[in-house]
C-alpha cells in the first residue's frame, strides 16, 4: 500500500515537480562532477559532454513533463465534469497547485536556457574542435572550431563519420583508447589522449591531439572529442629541435647567462662546453661564468670585457680561464648581446674556443702518466723499466720489496747487462737464473727465478719490448712464492695420502680375498679379521683426522665456540679419556694444575691436547715418563700467558724434523714402526692458531720431546683475535725452555 500511495503521489501535480527537480539535481551532479577532472584539456572534454547530455536531458524532461501537465489538466477537466458535487474548495486547490507547479516549470525552463546559451557561449569560443559523438562514432554536435580546424561547415560535419576526418578514429580505437586510459577517481568516467592525423580538404594530412571521454547522461552523445591542431607546435619544436642540434653539435663551448636575473647565471650550456670545462650541465646552470677564471682575476683582458658588457656591446677577449678540475686553458671568448623588443638586454651569448690544443695534449699525458705512476705504486707487483739505451729507468716499490734493493742504487745505475748479473747473485744457485732474451724479441713465457736472499721467494719473471720508437723494454714480476709452495703441498698431499690410504687398503683386500677363497682355522680366521677391523679403524681415523682438518679450514673458525675454562677441567677431561692400547703409562702431572681461566672452544682445545699426548705415547715405544704440567709467561705487553707442557723421553726430532712439523701426513718416523696418519699435529696447528694461540717445541733428538701449547691472553680472546689457518698458524720452532 505505502508503494502504491507514492506512486500516486508522483502521478499526481505535486509527483510531477518532483520528478522535475530531481531531474535538475541530476543535471547540477553531473556539471559538478565533469569540473573535477585532471588535466585542463580533459577537464573542458568532460565538461562540455556533461552539460550536452545534461541539456539534451533537461530539455527531454521539460517536453515529457508538459505533456503530463497537459494530461493533469484534461484529467482535471474530467474530473470537474464527473465530480460537480465536490466541494469548490477541493477545485480552488487543485487549481492552485497546478498554476504552482506550471510556474516552477516556466522558472525551470528559464534556467535551463540561460545554462544552454552559456553552454553555446563556451563551445563559441574554445579554439579547440568539440565534436559529440554516438554510438557509430558519427558527428551528433560540432562547436564552430571544426571549420578552422577540417575546413568543414558544421552543417556538412553533423552526421559526418568521424573516422573521415580523422581516420584512425573509428569504434574500435575509440574503444581501445577508453579500456587503456586512466580513471578519474571523482566521476568515475575513463579519459584517453592519443595523437594521430587529421584530414583537411578530402587530402591534406596534419598531426592533431585527440582527447576523448564517454559521454554522461541521456541523448544521443556516446563520446566527446577535443581535437586539437599539432601542426604549429610540431614545427616550432621541429625548429627548436634544430637549433638545439646545430649547438649540440659545435666543437665550440656555447653558454647563455640572464642579464635580468641577480648575478648573471647561466641558464644553458651545450655538450662541448662540458668536455672544454669539465662543468656537468646541472653543476654550471645557475652559476656565473666567472667560475672559470679561479684566481686568477688581476687579467687585462678581463676588464674589457666587463667594460663591454657594462655597455651591453659584443666583444672578443683572450682569457686563461680554468677547468673544473684546476688545469688551465687558453680561452677566445665572444660574447654577443641579446635584446627584447624593446631593446632591453636580457641574456649574453658566448661562445669558447679551446685554442691550447697541443698544452690540452700534454696535459692529458701527463694525467694519464700520473694515473698509470698510481697503479704502479699500488701494485703488488713488480714493474722494471729499461730505457732504449738500456739504462734502468724506473722500478716501482713492489719490485723493491720482492729483492730489498734501493732505487738509488740501481735507477740510473745499473743497465741490463749489470741488472741481470746482480740478480743472478741474488737467485738460489740450485735453480740456475734464466737469462733475457736478447734483441728485442719477444717472449711471453714466464720464468720462475727462486731467490736465496734477502729472503727466499720464487718470482715470475715476464717481458715486453714496446713497439714505439722508444725501444723501451718492462720486466713484469709476479711473487708467487705461495702459489708454488701450495703447489708443492698438494702434490706431497697426494703422494702421501694415495700411499696412506692404498696401504690399509691393500691389506683389508687381501684378507678379505683369503677368506673369502680359502678355508683357514678359525684362530686364523679371526687374526685376518682383527687386522681387517684395525686397518678400516685406521683408515677411519685417518678419513675422520682429513674431514677434521678441512672442516676446520673451510669454516675459518666461524664454528667455535669460545668460553672462559679453567686449565684444570680441559686437562682432567682429557687424562680420564686418554686409552693408549697396549700401554699400561700413566700421564704423570707435575705439581698443581692451573685453575686459571683460558678462553677457548673447549672440544677443540681437548682434541688438540689429546693429539699432543698420544704423540708422546706414540714416539716414546721404549717407555719412559709422559708429564704434563701448566707453565706461564709474560707477553709483549706484560700480560699473564698460561700453557700446557707435555713431555716424553722418546726418539727426539732434529731442527729439520721440528720445522716441517704441522704439515699433512709428515711424521718424525718415516720407517712406518710408529704409527699414525701423521694429521694429527696438523690439527694442533690449526686448533691453536685460529684460537690466537702458538705453539713451542723444545727436543733433542735421541732424547725427548717438550710440547707446549700457549693460550691466547684474555684481551686476544676478547676480541676475536684469530689467525688464518694457513697465513698466520702458530709457528712451530724450538725453544731453550718450556
Amino acid at each position: 500500500m505505502n508503494s502504491a500511495a507514492e506512486i500516486r503521489t508522483f502521478d499526481g501535480p505535486d509527483g510531477v515537480f518532483k520528478r522535475f527537480a530531481i531531474a535538475l539535481t541530476l543535471v547540477g551532479v553531473s556539471i559538478t562532477a565533469a569540473a573535477v577532472l585532471l588535466t585542463p584539456e580533459l577537464t573542458v572534454v568532460v565538461t562540455l559532454a556533461t552539460l550536452l547530455a545534461a541539456a539534451a536531458h533537461a530539455r527531454g524532461l521539460m517536453d515529457r513533463y508538459a505533456q503530463q501537465l497537459h494530461g493533469i489538466a484534461s484529467h482535471l477537466a474530467a474530473a470537474d465534469e464527473t465530480l460537480e458535487d465536490r466541494s469548490s474548495d477541493a477545485l480552488t486547490r487543485l487549481d492552485t497547485l497546478s498554476a504552482e507547479v506550471a510556474q516552477r516549470l516556466r522558472e525551470r525552463e528559464v534556467q535551463v536556457q540561460s545554462l544552454r546559451g552559456r553552454l553555446d557561449t563556451l563551445l563559441g569560443t574554445v579554439p579547440d574542435a568539440v565534436f559529440g559523438l554516438d554510438a557509430d562514432m558519427r558527428v551528433v554536435f560540432a562547436n564552430p572550431a571544426v571549420t578552422a580546424l577540417c575546413g568543414l561547415e558544421l552543417d556538412r560535419a553533423t552526421g559526418a563519420e568521424f573516422a573521415s576526418l580523422f581516420p584512425e578514429c573509428t569504434a574500435s580505437w575509440a574503444q581501445s583508447q577508453l579500456n587503456g586510459a586512466a580513471v578519474v577517481s571523482s566521476t568515475g568516467m575513463r579519459v584517453a589522449r592519443s595523437e594521430t592525423d587529421g584530414i583537411r580538404g578530402g587530402d591534406t594530412r596534419f598531426p592533431v591531439e585527440v582527447s576523448i571521454a564517454q559521454g554522461q547522461g541521456a541523448g544521443d552523445i556516446r563520446y566527446v572529442c577535443v581535437v586539437r591542431d599539432l601542426a604549429e607546435r610540431r614545427w616550432a619544436e621541429d625548429q627548436m629541435r634544430l637549433f638545439n642540434r646545430a649547438l649540440d653539435a659545435t666543437t665550440n663551448g656555447v653558454l647563455i647567462a640572464s642579464m635580468t636575473w641577480p648575478g648573471a647565471p647561466v641558464v644553458y650550456a651545450n655538450p662541448a662546453f662540458e668536455s672544454l670545462t669539465g662543468y656537468e650541465n646541472g653543476e654550471i646552470i645557475g652559476m656565473n661564468c666567472r667560475v672559470l677564471q679561479g684566481a686568477d682575476t688581476d687579467q687585462p683582458a678581463l676588464d674589457t670585457l666587463r667594460t663591454a658588457m657594462r655597455a651591453g656591446r659584443s666583444t672578443q677577449v683572450t682569457l686563461r680561464n680554468y677547468r673544473k678540475d684546476g688545469t688551465p686553458f687558453v680561452n677566445e671568448l665572444t660574447l654577443s648581446p641579446v635584446t627584447d623588443q624593446g631593446g632591453a638586454l636580457t641574456h649574453y651569448v658566448g661562445v669558447l674556443n679551446d685554442v691550447t690544443q697541443r698544452e690540452a695534449a700534454r696535459r692529458a699525458l701527463a694525467d694519464r702518466s700520473a694515473r698509470l705512476d698510481a697503479i704502479f705504486k699500488l701494485s703488488p707487483d713488480g714493474f722494471v723499466l729499461f730505457d732504449s739505451t738500456g739504462w734502468l729507468a724506473y722500478g716501482n716499490p713492489a719490485f723493491y720489496e720482492m729483492t730489498g734493493w734501493l732505487p738509488k742504487h740501481t735507477i740510473g745505475v745499473l743497465d741490463l747487462d749489470a741488472f741481470e748479473h746482480l740478480f743472478e747473485e741474488h737467485c738460489d744457485p740450485a735453480f740456475p737464473y734464466q737469462r733475457l732474451v736478447t734483441g728485442g724479441q719477444q717472449d711471453d713465457s714466464p720464468a720462475l727465478l727462486r731467490l736465496a736472499r734477502p729472503s727466499r721467494r720464487v718470482l715470475s719473471r715476464t717481458v715486453r719490448h714496446t713497439l714505439a720508437e722508444s725501444g723501451e723494454t718492462i720486466l713484469y714480476f709476479r711473487d708467487v712464492t705461495r702459489e708454488t709452495e701450495v703447489d708443492r703441498m698438494k702434490s706431497e698431499f697426494l703422494t702421501t695420502a694415495a700411499h696412506e690410504l692404498r696401504t690399509p687398503m691393500a691389506s683389508i683386500f687381501g684378507f678379505s680375498e683369503l677368506l673369502l677363497r680359502r678355508e683357514v682355522t678359525i684362530e686364523r680366521r679371526r687374526e685376518m679379521v682383527e687386522t681387517i677391523h684395525r686397518q678400516a679403524s685406521w683408515l677411519i681415523h685417518m678419513l675422520n683426522e682429513l674431514l677434521d682438518l678441512a672442516r676446520i679450514e673451510a669454516r675459518q673458525g666461524k664454528d667455535l665456540l669460545f668460553e672462559p675454562v679453567p686449565i684444570r677441567a680441559l686437562v682432567e677431561d682429557v687424562l680420564a679419556t686418554l686409552m693408549v692400547p697396549g700401554d699400561p703409562r700413566q700421564v704423570q702431572v707435575v705439581g698443581e694444575i692451573s685453575t686459571q681461566n683460558v678462553t677457548v672452544d673447549a672440544e677443540k682445545t681437548r682434541q688438540a691436547l689429546r693429539n699432543v699426548l698420544s704423540n708422546a705415547y706414540k714416539y716414546s715405544p721404549d717407555g719412559g715418563d709422559i708429564q704434563l704440567w701448566t707453565v706461564s709467561r709474560l707477553d709483549g705487553q706484560g700480560r699473564t700467558q698460561w700453557g700446557i707442557a707435555v713431555r716424553d723421553h722418546g726418539i727426539g726430532m732434529t731442527t729439520e724434523q721440528i720445522r716441517r712439523i704441522g704439515e699433512r701426513f709428515y711424521r718424525a718416523d718415516p720407517s712406518g714402526n710408529v704409527p699414525g696418519t701423521g694429521l694429527g699435529m696438523a690439527l694442533v696447528r690449526e686448533i691453536m692458531g685460529l684460537q690466537g694461540g702458538t705453539i713451542d717445541i723444545d727436543s733433542e733428538f735421541g732424547e725427548g720431546t717438550t710440547i707446549t701449547l700457549w693460550f691466547a691472553t684474555q684481551s686476544h680472546a676478547a676480541t676475536g683475535l684469530l689467525t688464518d689457518a694457513r697465513e698466520g698458524q702458530p709457528e712451530v720452532q724450538p725453544c731453550t725452555a718450556a
